[in-house]
């Protein structure tokens, strides 16, 4: 996708229960930004967008990203894949579908020269769904799924939190040496509420 394409795209993922997640990307003035929404039947709840920089910030709150691709990976699972820059810093993102768990798996890589003052992903979080330190969600009909965020599989050290409004996804920098290109990765599932949610859109 060139960047003088505006129309927004959409990589989904939809469990065999019928509720799933849509990303939606769309171009804003020099980079890709996207948002999450919770999907079920034909509800759309939009629970997290992803915060930008601009071309001035060499650390942006998110990755900065000017190249897009949407693809079907060997595997079947549907896939969007991102690469960008921003200062002397090289990005790049995937993001992989899984619908036997209705989850997105993100993979992102960043090679800078020298310590970041910032490097991860940050999220604006819908009004009123946050509301303690744990990174998972009840929402939707009668709170009966949550969103739940935790770093992936065979990941490295990263950390989740939230702070007001904001989510950050950050990887550990303590044992970096620079130059280095930067990897996290982190997912999103929709599961089942437990009997304890963080919080609850209606």
């Amino acid at each position: 996708m060139s960047p003088t394409d505006a129309a927004p795209r959409v990589l989904e993922v939809v469990g065999p229960d019928g509720c799933g997640l849509r990303v939606t990307f769309s171009w804003d003035d020099d980079r890709f930004g996207h948002e999450i929404a919770y999907l079920e039947g034909r509800l759309a709840i939009v629970c997290l967008t992803a915060e930008l920089g601009r071309e001035q910030d060499p650390w942006p709150a998110s990755p900065a990203l000017q190249q897009l691709s949407l693809t079907e990976l060997q595997s079947g699972r549907s896939s969007a894949l991102l690469v960008g820059m921003a200062g002397k810093s090289h990005w790049s993102q995937s993001i992989e579908a899984d619908a036997a768990t209705a989850s997105l798996t993100f993979d992102v890589a960043c090679r800078v020269q020298r310590e970041p003052q910032w490097l991860g992903s940050r999220y604006r979080t819908r009004p009123g769904v946050w509301d303690s330190p744990a990174p998972d969600v009840r929402i939707a009909r009668g709170g009966r799924v949550e969103l739940k965020i935790e770093p992936a599989a065979n990941s490295l050290p990263s950390r989740i939190e939230n702070a007001g409004p904001s989510l950050a996804i950050a990887p550990d920098l303590r044992t970096q040496r620079f130059p280095a290109t930067v990897r996290w990765k982190y997912r999103i599932a929709v599961r089942a509420a437990t009997a304890s949610p963080s919080g609850v859109v209606v």
